[in-house]
């Protein structure tokens, strides 16, 4: 949205040029020329509060210093009105009824705002927030799809686009306007095409929309007679590709949003420097209309027609990751999520093998099959486990012992938001350990609770996070229940916070601590590539176990591709680093500090 702030031309807009979509504001000279970089004015998608804004929707405006924008704040959409001049969110406005909330408008004086909103029963209708009184009118009330509303100006009618059209068009998109004393809704235009986001020029002179008459989306300006009926449609602008938003600088200048070489950008327009061969015209014949229609009724019999949903599931992803747990210490391997159509239902496999040497193959193999479901606001999931294989977790440093663990977990997980939630869990597993310098066996039913806090917002490149937070608070408590062997606690804290330097490049840091006390607490083990790297692989390890890790992340080959004669070969991004590992592990008495660089 355009914005005269004084002697400075400046325009509002939604991107997502950091990975996180956020509302920046752009300067530019009276030559559409743009002064310096875009200035960071909110950043979105980080906290509850601004967890999602709606980059594909016409839903920010400007008046009086104040920018209202929506976003999804929760589980339902928010308005927030923004301070120009205080640089501040200064008021939210969340209905329960309504979910989504999209275009948002200020009326002339800056009062009001309309917009549109799809409430509990799927309506997408026009309602009106009142900013003096706060309070809330509901203006359309049926199944039509009413979108992109506009005062005019004096602010007794609303300009809307919605799918009501009736007769030969039925059912296109085109543009209304209601008379907010009588309710009377009239048409605007009637045509085959689909005619959305009605704007007026800043003196209210001409109405200008968006248009697909040839299959591209224009800007079209609406022609009337002299009794000011609205008659037919001229072409304003001749693109290539569509457009999808525009805003006015003045009333022959504008700026427009449009998608060319892979990305979004801004251009300014001069509507006097766009020919006239270019313009074509739509005539309206509003005879032709017709009676209201109604859609179809799905007639069935709930004794006889049942429609049975079956969940068709797909591969979400699969990669190799290191995991590290106070009962089953660290373990990594491949895993593979495949999910349902909206991943409310969702299995994961992990599989690994920790053989040593080729007789070891085939009983070393270590599986763990678990499904989470998200179809209520409370999660939850439920999974079996066969770990098998050579361990490095007693006392001396240079034994080893087998051991062999299967059974089973269940958790709750709750979501506070996109960003935050509580897991608990408990797990109970048949352990049976081999020493190689023992003859009998640690055998023990473990029954290990958890709760733990979790808070996420990182965003993810090809390789790994690339800007945000991870950290994760647990606590937990483990009990041999049969034999009594081993009781112990755990507590661990895993903090990771990345920065995104460019594009491509990313700084990762890491700060971990883990702590096991007890009876036969197991120990954490650390050194090899995945964690204190330079140090050899178990070389680390005790029940106390802490690590640090800054990592600079950058493009090492783009693309690599050979091409043979009857195939080709391809690789892409693989990533380079520079790292500085510090860690150190302990039982009773901490004794050093290890660290590495490479």
């Amino acid at each position: 949205r355009f914005y005269k702030n004084g002697d400075n031309n400046e325009v509002y807009f939604l991107a997502n040029k950091s990975g996180y979509t956020s509302i920046y504001k752009l300067e530019y000279d009276n030559e559409f020329k743009q002064i310096g970089s875009p200035d960071l004015i909110l950043k979105g998608e980080k906290d509850e509060e601004f967890e999602a804004f709606h980059l594909l929707e016409n839903s920010i405006d400007i008046k009086n210093d104040y920018l209202a924008f929506v976003s999804k704040a929760g589980k339902l959409d928010a308005i927030h009105i923004y301070s120009i001049g205080e640089e501040e969110v200064v008021k939210s406005y969340q209905w329960d009824d309504l979910i989504t909330i999209e275009a948002t408008k200020f009326s002339g004086s800056g009062n009001k705002i309309v917009f549109s909103a799809v409430d509990r029963k799927g309506y997408s209708d026009i309602y009106i927030l009142n900013l003096q009184n706060e309070s809330l009118q509901r203006i359309t009330n049926d199944y039509y799809e009413d979108i992109d509303p506009v005062f005019n100006k004096d602010e007794s009618e609303i300009i809307f686009a919605s799918d009501r059209t009736e007769g030969k068009f039925k059912e296109k998109y085109n543009l209304f306007k209601i008379n907010l004393n009588s309710r009377k809704i009239s048409y605007l235009t009637y045509t085959g095409s689909n005619v959305t986001n009605p704007k007026f020029t800043p003196d209210y002179k001409d109405l200008y929309v968006r248009c697909d008459n040839d299959g591209t989306y224009n800007i079209w300006k609406l022609d009337f007679d002299e009794m000011q009926n609205p008659v037919g449609l001229k072409q304003e602008t001749n693109f290539v590709t569509s457009f999808f938003d525009y805003t006015f600088t003045d009333k022959n200048q504008m700026i427009v949003a449009g998608f060319e070489k892979f990305a979004f950008h801004l251009y300014g327009l001069d509507k006097n420097d766009i020919p006239d061969s270019t313009n074509d015209y739509i005539e309206f014949d509003f005879a032709g209309t017709g009676d209201r229609w109604y859609a179809e009724k799905v007639k069935l019999d709930p004794a006889t027609d049942k429609l049975v949903y079956e969940n068709e599931y797909n591969l979400d992803y699969a990669f190799s990751q290191l995991a590290t747990d106070p009962v089953f210490g660290p373990r990594g391997g491949a895993l593979v999520s495949v999910s349902d159509l909206l991943s409310d239902d969702k299995y994961i496999f992990l599989l690994y093998n920790t053989a040593e040497t080729q007789s070891e193959l085939l009983k070393s193999f270590n599986v763990a099959v678990s499904r989470v479901n998200q179809k209520y606001r409370t999660n939850y999931g439920y999974g079996i486990f066969n770990l098998s294989g050579r361990r490095y977790d007693i006392r001396e440093s240079d034994s080893f012992f087998d051991e062999k663990s299967f059974g089973g977990y269940f958790s709750l997980i709750y979501p506070f938001s996109k960003f935050q939630r509580l897991e608990s869990s408990i797990t109970i597993a048949n352990s049976d350990k081999q020493r190689d310098d023992e003859i009998l066996p640690i055998k023990s039913l473990l029954v290990s609770n958890s709760v733990s806090f979790i808070h996420d917002n990182s965003l993810w490149g090809p390789t790994g996070p690339i800007d945000g937070t991870r950290f994760r608070v647990l606590l937990g408590y483990t009990s041999d229940v049969k034999f009594s062997n081993v009781n112990y606690y755990s507590f661990i804290v895993d903090y990771r916070k990345y920065f995104r330097i460019s594009n491509t490049i990313a700084l990762a840091t890491r700060a971990s601590v883990f702590y096991n006390h007890g009876k036969e607490a197991r120990r954490y083990i650390a050194g090899g590539s995945w964690d204190l790297r330079g140090w050899n692989r178990w070389s680390v390890r005790g029940e106390k176990l802490w690590l640090s890790s800054v990592e600079l992340r950058y493009p090492f080959i783009d693309q690599l591709y050979i091409r043979f004669p009857f195939f080709g070969l391809g690789f892409t991004s693989i990533r380079g680093a520079a790292f500085f590992d510090a860690g150190g592990g302990w039982d009773e008495n901490y004794k050093e500090t290890l660290g590495s660089v490479g």
